[in-house]
């Protein structure tokens, strides 16, 4: 190695002493204040979980394929879209649940099972807003009598080029919704048949009649399956129930 480099670096090496001790000195009688901040697990816990539609890959938020009951296949996925995807209703009714709170993002992805009976949007709507104000998501979203309000279903998304591409709103059947554990993330699922037959009406959906909305009726399982099991994914370990 040439002589030069090695007077180089140890001049380096002393100019960095040089500035470690003039650091050390300028500091020394403030020690406390550059300690790093501990920050509590369960703050950090949250601040996780509240990361994860960001961080997560695609393919762990939504799944290529899912096993619920049968197989469930992704179609395609939306791209992060704004809050003004959702109905005014939907919006309303969760600053109504949870006051302090507010809808950040939404991301989309439309499913359908082995047999293409039945094609489900799924929608992870990311909440915002303190801890305290985000738990009120989980204890006062009302998911069974929202489900009962054509006004907060949300839209379907269809998917270009595929066997969704025409999966419009009027064959929506029914829709289901979940919030996480901590309130950081409202899930939804609106299900439909996929052979293009006309879906709920308005008053069906308000009193749960009609033979598409009997418990084991494919669009209801999709719906009510799906919100659940991504509401499971989106959950913060830390926080009991």
């Amino acid at each position: 190695m040439p002589e030069r480099w090695w007077a180089g670096a140890a001049a380096s090496v002393v100019a960095g002493a040089a500035v470690a001790v003039g650091v050390v000195l300028a500091t020394s009688g403030s020690a406390r204040a550059v300690q790093p901040a501990v920050v509590p697990p369960s703050q950090a816990a949250d601040e996780s979980v509240r990361a994860l539609w960001r961080t997560k890959p695609v393919e762990q938020v939504f799944p290529v394929s899912l096993t619920l009951g049968g197989q469930y296949v992704r179609l395609g996925v939306g791209g992060t879209a704004g809050c003004d995807v959702l109905p005014k209703g939907f919006v309303s009714e969760l600053a109504a649940d949870a006051p302090g709170t507010s809808c950040v993002r939404v991301l989309r992805a439309t499913y359908t099972d082995a047999t293409q009976t039945v094609f489900a949007t799924v929608g992870v709507v990311v909440v915002g807003g303190d801890p305290v104000a985000r738990d009120k998501v989980w204890r006062q979203w009302s998911p069974d009598a929202d489900s009962k309000r054509p006004e907060l279903m949300p839209d379907v998304l269809p998917v270009p080029g595929t066997v969704a591409a025409h999966f419009a709103d009027n064959q929506r059947v029914v829709w289901n919704s979940q919030a996480s554990n901590d309130g950081s993330y409202l899930v939804y699922a609106v299900s439909g048949f996929a052979d293009g037959r006309a879906g709920s009406t308005d008053a069906q959906l308000r009193a749960g009649s009609g033979k598409a909305l009997v418990a084991d009726s494919p669009p209801v399982q999709a719906a009510s399956g799906l919100s659940d099991l991504f509401a499971t994914e989106f959950a913060n370990p830390e926080k009991g129930q």
